[in-house]
């Protein structure tokens, strides 16, 4: 009998609940929730806010939905919105509501939009947080919002954007704009309520490139301006090609190729840092050669590409940028230093230590710079420099030594130098018949080796102990060689057993050489003689 009354009594209980979740909509106070929450937002964001319209939905749990959210800019940054979402949710709490009072739970934003604005080295989001003063007439969270609510009750647990979208614009500046794409992001306060914890993830256009973050804080208050909020991150790259990432610091040579990697980001909202590692397999570097035969836009693949990354607002480090190149390797310790104004690019390269083992010089010095004097072999180098990419071949200056293992003299200059010095004293035709004789194939301006020691100021590469050394030959160099234009201005020395010439080569390598010989020691009897009359023909 008492459990049939105890069952009664539940039934009675269940649906005077169910009457009361049905009476909700007229329990609620909806225009003093409209202008509860409307004013809660305006108060926390420093901007007017306001939507379209506001209805609650009873079931699974009281949720307020909210449409055509908008929140307003900065006047003088314009009058369209800064913020606006399609349609936002509001999860209330049960037990408050049903005696009239309004504690908000979560909010969802669904297509939420934000637009922000550089101008005058100002942003739009600066202001945002700024206190204002309550309207007249707005219930105040202490004791006017409806039931008394505190503000401490408003504020939500949770916040959660799904396919928002963020753009940058910097106003008056070319390819000042980015974006960030198919945003998905959660939000909740931190233990102590001073701050954010989030994740999330969204694209970055142009490029393409995907970000994961995760582990991210952003420490609010103190009385600190949004952009001075301390911010820390884990943010995961991945990108098809790497090219928009490189097009932010380098206007030349362009950058393709897939990138993976994870940085810790640290900082403010607007001074942020961050470090890390990117990998790629395969990166092609491409340039326009205007003085190479067709095809002019020249591509060199470098293998296995790490990056290890130490980024500040004014100055990237990479230390060590390591890759593969051409059958060998390549290292060297980069540091970029950065402008932020107009758009962000890099004012200077500086290389130190950098190191190269056994990389082949054909694919680099012929198919990629078409350079006159290009040879092929395996080079090893060591060496330091620093440039500016907006002219690098003019702008290079450094130091180095460098070590050319067997190959052949390919560039068309440097062929056509070496046997204007040779022929002086008569030295290349005999050698190009016993070479032919004995190696069908060969071309007598093969090479055991190349050294040199070399400094470059200005664009100008220097040095006072070129050797190149054959079977049959040695030529020694001191002088001067411009990367830029190719012209040469060089003492050299050829050796062929007892035979010896020395000669001034000068001129372009994009035109004609002269070379001027300054002393002969001939080794044949009339040489002189005939020398001379070869050169008055």
């Amino acid at each position: 009998m008492r459990l049939r009354w105890i069952l009664a009594a539940a039934g009675v209980l269940l649906l005077l609940a169910i009457g009361a979740l049905a009476a909700l909509p007229w329990l609620v106070d909806i225009p003093k929730v409209q202008a509860y929450i409307s004013q809660q937002a305006s108060q926390a964001l420093g901007r007017p806010v306001t939507f379209a319209s506001l209805s609650i939905a009873l079931l699974p749990r009281p949720v307020v939905r909210l449409r055509g959210l908008s929140v307003a800019d900065d006047p003088r940054f314009g009058t369209a919105p800064f913020l606006t979402v399609e349609e936002g949710r509001v999860g209330l709490r049960l037990r408050p509501l049903l005696s009239g009072r309004v504690e908000l739970t979560d909010l969802t934003l669904d297509r939420l939009r934000i637009e922000v604005v550089e101008e005058g080295g100002r942003l739009n989001v600066a202001t945002l947080g700024a206190q204002t003063s309550p309207a007249r007439g707005t219930p105040r969270a202490g004791g006017g919002a409806p039931g008394g609510a505190s503000a401490a009750a408003g504020l939500v647990s949770q916040i959660r954007i799904t396919d928002g979208a963020l753009h940058y614009q910097k106003r008056g500046v070319k390819g000042g704009d980015w974006r960030l794409e198919d945003m998905t992001f959660t939000l909740h306060a931190n233990g102590r309520g001073d701050g954010l914890l989030f994740k999330g993830q969204a694209v970055a256009q142009p490029g393409g490139v995907r970000l994961g973050i995760t582990e991210a804080t952003l420490s609010l208050g103190g009385g600190r301006a949004f952009t001075e909020a301390p911010l820390r991150a884990l943010l995961d790259i991945e990108a098809k090609d790497v090219a928009a990432l490189g097009g932010a610091f380098l206007a030349s040579p362009s950058l393709a190729g897939p990138v993976k990697g994870r940085l810790e980001v640290s900082g403010t909202v607007s001074q942020l840092a961050a470090s890390g590692e990117l990998r790629l397999e395969r990166l092609m570097v491409s340039e326009q050669r205007p003085h190479c035969p067709a095809p002019t836009r020249r591509q060199l693949a470098l293998q296995d590409v790490r990056v290890p990354v130490a980024l500040t607002p004014i100055r990237l480090d990479l230390r060590p940028l390591q890759a593969q190149v051409n059958g060998g390797s390549a290292s060297a310790h980069l540091t970029a230093d950065l402008q932020t104004a107009p758009v962000m690019a890099v004012r200077t390269l500086t290389l130190k230590a950098i190191t190269v083992k056994g990389m082949q010089l054909s694919p680099l010095l012929v198919d990629y710079l078409c350079q006159a004097y290009a040879v092929s072999g395996p080079l090893d180098l060591t060496g330091e420099a620093v440039l500016r990419p907006a002219d690098p071949w003019r702008t290079l200056s450094g130091a180095g030594t460098l070590q050319i293992g067997r190959g052949k003299v390919v560039g068309a200059g440097a062929m056509r130098t070496l046997r204007d010095v040779a022929e002086l004293a008569g030295a290349l035709s005999p050698l190009h018949r016993r070479e032919r004789e004995s190696r069908p194939g060969v071309s007598p301006l093969d090479f055991d080796a190349i050294t040199a020691t070399y400094r470059i100021a200005g664009g100008v590469v220097s040095t006072e102990d070129l050797l190149y050394r054959s079977g049959t030959m040695t030529l020694a160099g001191a002088g001067t060689y411009g990367l830029a234009d190719g012209t040469v201005d060089m003492a050299v020395t050829l050796t062929q057993g007892r035979t010896q010439v020395k000669a001034q080569v000068t001129g372009s390598s994009g035109g004609a050489l002269r070379v001027v010989p300054t002393d002969i020691k001939y080794r044949e009897r009339g040489g002189i003689k005939k020398l001379l009359e070869r050169l008055l023909r």
